[in-house]
């Protein structure tokens, strides 16, 4: 059955790229991408890529931040290898899950804590997914006053509200000792102790809340230069749109790739025409720019995909497959 459903996202996504290409007119679409030789374009798109490599590594550090309160001193230069080998295997699986399970297999290969490298990337997941959501929140906000639909306002502040509530209710001892119990049920497979103890994991920031804040601005700072490469994209294509716009568009595309996709692939796509197209911008210069944003983190990533076969894939302590990991 999954695999049903990845074939089904893989067409769909495919479909749903190949329909904006034809409504681009692949000629306009390669007449926008020569534009890279005019006016320094090769220079800022180089800029644009070490922007991108910027914002990954203060991913790195969030993840640094979070993994020193359980006691874990990595340095960011080997969190970032980590980051990239995820990112590489984002390129090829169904959702960016599946980087995420790369990072957590090499975490516990580097501190033999199950527990803590399943609970870190949670954190940082839901942190980064709120700071982003609550960026678009804002955006929306005013999009939604000029196009009269908040079908997608509505989308961005319930998932928002859901991770403010899952981490007050676990970080509150009373709500966080109930759901102890209700997860102490699910005895089969042992999967309420499991979570039980990622949600003992989490609960340890009770009293490091602004353990949390800076993690959260840290991912707002990651946010904040992957739109400064997104302008300096545009800038290196001559595409004439304003930095302050892209602090929109960029927040509400992710929102729209959190819809089953391969990598975002065709929803993103939409997304960067759909708004782009009301400052004027034409479909082949929006594809343009949505395009780079898949390609720039896939050419970086293949650094993770050097690095993942060149390192000695040390196994998990144990022998067991990251999926099996006792937690």
């Amino acid at each position: 059955m999954r695999h049903v459903q990845n074939i089904l996202k893989i067409i769909f996504s495919l479909g749903l790229l190949g329909y904006l290409v034809y409504r681009a007119e692949p000629a306009r679409l390669i007449s926008v991408l020569s534009n890279i030789t005019e006016k320094d374009g090769v220079a800022f798109l180089v800029a644009a890529f070490l922007l991108m490599l910027l914002a990954v590594f203060f991913l790195a550090l969030r993840w640094r931040v979070l993994l020193k309160s359980y006691g874990f001193h990595l340095k960011t230069s080997q969190l970032f290898g980590f980051y990239l080998i995820g990112m590489f295997f984002n390129n090829f699986l169904p959702t960016s899950i599946g980087g995420d399970i790369m990072r957590i297999y090499k975490l516990i290969s580097a501190t033999d804590d199950r527990t803590s490298a399943f609970a870190s990337v949670i954190i940082e997941r839901l942190m980064g997914i709120a700071a982003t959501l609550l960026m678009s929140i804002f955006a929306l906000i005013y999009i939604s006053q000029q196009f009269h639909d908040n079908r997608l306002l509505i989308v961005a502040v319930v998932m928002f509200l859901a991770i403010m509530v899952f981490f007050t209710l676990i970080l509150r001892d009373r709500s966080f000792n109930i759901i102890l119990k209700i997860f102490d049920r699910f005895t089969i497979f042992r999967i309420g102790q499991k979570f039980n103890k990622l949600f003992e994991a989490i609960h340890l920031f009770q009293e490091k809340r602004m353990v949390l804040m800076e993690v959260f601005m840290l991912s707002f700072i990651s946010q904040f230069f992957i739109v400064s490469m997104n302008y300096l994209v545009a800038v290196a294509f001559s595409i004439p749109v304003s930095f302050g716009y892209l602090l929109m568009v960029v927040p509400i595309s992710f929102v729209l790739t959190m819809l089953p996709s391969i990598n975002g692939i065709g929803i993103r796509d939409l997304g960067f025409v759909g708004l782009l197209a009301q400052v004027g911008i034409s479909t082949a210069e929006a594809l343009t720019l949505s395009f780079l944003n898949l390609i720039i983190p896939m050419v970086i990533s293949t650094a993770g995909g050097l690095l993942f076969m060149l390192q000695k894939n040390k196994a998990i302590p144990g022998g067991e497959n990251v999926f099996d990991a006792k937690i």
